[in-house]
């Protein structure tokens, strides 16, 4: 049997991990190095760059290197490398590749099945994404699975009596905050919020736009606004930001930075802990709102939460933890391998999922409300176009929903069932997923026909909405999983496989098919 594996792609570095005798370790690269940064480019002589050495390239060629293209996953963003534009999950994909081939040399065989990480609050549009990016790289993808309940299955001081525990992930690019009930081997997840836009990187360039500032104090000019200036520069900050993890203090020191006539001017500076602390804290408000968010969806308060994990390689700045164990009073506050605990659990899922001698369950939720636009009884009397959810979120998965609908005027020959993921009460201010119709209805006066809405919630995110007429029985469906959403057909996929393929100077394997995968 095959080793599966799970992989935690993250926006600033990513890992793979697997199962030995039951056990998950990270696969490491041949010199040691568990992590692989999440940045891609291509040297000046079209070579493919993948992790540290486009990592070395980035400050100096930020034109011809990608990095935290996670954040831009479930958009329609592209970026040009070479002669050639790549989408999120492209990009994505040669990360996943190199890790592919990572793991293929360490274990001596081919690798096709694995179990994804993604943030607890993505989106549907951003999970399919990641899922696409997993087949372009050569995977079967077994699951996407939430990154904070990854690393909840990793925890290690689990107690036979059932303990509420917190679990704060704050990486280079997301922030979740998950409340999950451990019993034994039992992991089920209770609520989760969070902020896709938020993360290490902003931290970065928070310190970013103050050494621009110190920089213009200095030499009584701003610096130059090019890519490399400004990439050297957002190096600077991301070392500093390291640095004050550990120190109160960090010396930025940035040779020949810029020139004002024949005189070259640097960046010399020392930054206090304190300020960087100043500069962040008003983003740090807002994961300590969704905490109270997290507790009231989870019918809970602070009393009732056992422990607080932190993970994601942000929470080593030393305020994170001290607003949280501030904002939680009496809540002990543990860090376990912050960088690995998620690809950790990506591995034991995955060895779940194959059948592998594992001790654990896992229960998840869903992070956003699914539901339709309909006509609805407001205090303005009927009113269009509002949010009926049919699915709530933290619903745990995979679940079935119904709901029936009845027809809005007399001799209505057809319905449109539109699709939303979100909150809002007004549905076109959620996230649309898709819509389809049921047409040559009966003609009847308004509210006697039955419209009966069922909506299916896997567990890889993959939402199947049937709608049925239940007189005539007339039935039509929507599996939000195609182009009509932005998901790349059959076609764009063997392409996107073929190029990167290209990429690594190796044949294409051939795409399985939906029998094949199941």
């Amino acid at each position: 049997m095959s080793k599966v594996v799970g992989i935690d792609l993250g926006t600033t570095n990513s890992l793979i991990a697997t199962l030995d005798e039951g056990q998950p370790w990270v696969i490491p690269d041949e010199e040691g190095e568990m992590l692989l940064p999440s940045y891609v480019g291509l040297s000046g002589t079209g070579e493919l760059l993948v992790g540290q050495a486009a990592l070395r390239q980035y400050a100096a060629a930020p034109e011809r290197t990608v990095k935290s293209i996670k954040r831009q996953m479930g958009t329609d963003y592209s970026v040009t490398l070479g002669e050639r534009d790549y989408r999120p999950q492209e990009i994505s994909a040669i990360v996943l590749r190199s890790l592919k081939q990572r793991a293929e040399e360490a274990l001596e065989e081919e690798i096709t099945q694995a179990v994804i990480t993604v943030p607890a609050y993505f989106t549907d549009a951003q999970r399919q994404a990641t899922k696409e990016a997993g087949e372009i790289a050569g995977f079967e993808v077994l699951q996407i699975l939430n990154e904070p309940t990854a690393a909840a299955l990793v925890f290690d001081d689990r107690s036979e009596d059932t303990e509420n525990v917190l679990v704060y992930d704050l990486g280079g690019g997301t922030f979740d905050v998950s409340i999950v009930e451990m019993t034994g081997d039992v992991t089920e997840v209770l609520a989760s919020h969070g902020n896709n836009r938020l993360g290490g990187d902003d931290f970065d360039q928070q310190l970013q736009r103050y050494l621009a500032s110190k920089f213009a104090q200095a030499n009584d000019m701003e610096l130059p606004g090019d890519a490399v200036t400004q990439a050297r520069l957002l190096r600077a900050a991301e070392q500093a930001k390291i640095a004050l993890s550990e120190n109160a203090f960090a010396q930025v020191r940035e040779p020949f930075l810029a020139s004002k006539g024949e005189t070259a001017l640097h960046l010399e500076t020392e930054i206090a802990r304190e300020d960087f602390e100043h500069l962040i804290k008003p983003l740090l408000t807002g994961t300590l709102e969704a905490i109270d968010r997290a507790l009231s969806d989870a019918e809970m308060d602070a009393d009732d939460i056992d422990r607080v994990i932190l993970v994601g390689g942000s929470t080593r700045i030393p305020l994170i933890q001290s607003l949280v164990e501030n904002h939680l009073t009496d809540t002990p506050v543990n860090s376990f391998n912050p960088d690995l605990c998620v690809g950790l659990g990506a591995a034991l899922q995955a060895g779940v999922l194959a059948g592998e001698s594992v001790d654990s369950i896992l229960v998840d939720v869903i992070p956003h409300s699914l539901g339709i636009a309909a006509v609805m009884e407001t205090a303005f009397g009927l009113t269009p176009d509002m949010f009926s959810t049919i699915i709530p979120r933290n619903s745990v998965i995979p679940t079935s929903r119904s709901q029936v609908y009845h027809t809005s005027y007399d001799q209505q020959e057809a319905v449109e069932i539109e699709v939303y993921q979100g909150e809002n009460m007004v549905a076109r201010e959620n996230v649309p997923l898709g819509s389809f119709k049921i047409e040559e209805l009966p003609p009847k006066a308004a509210g006697e026909l039955q419209i009966e809405v069922h909506f299916d919630f896997d567990l890889n995110g993959i939402l199947t909405v049937t709608a049925t007429e239940k007189g005539k029985g007339q039935q039509n469906s929507f599996v939000v999983n195609d182009a009509e959403t932005g998901r790349l057909s059959s076609y764009d996929l063997d392409q996107s496989r073929e190029a990167i393929a290209s990429l690594f100077d190796m044949p294409a394997l051939p795409m399985l098919d939906d029998d094949e995968t199941r």
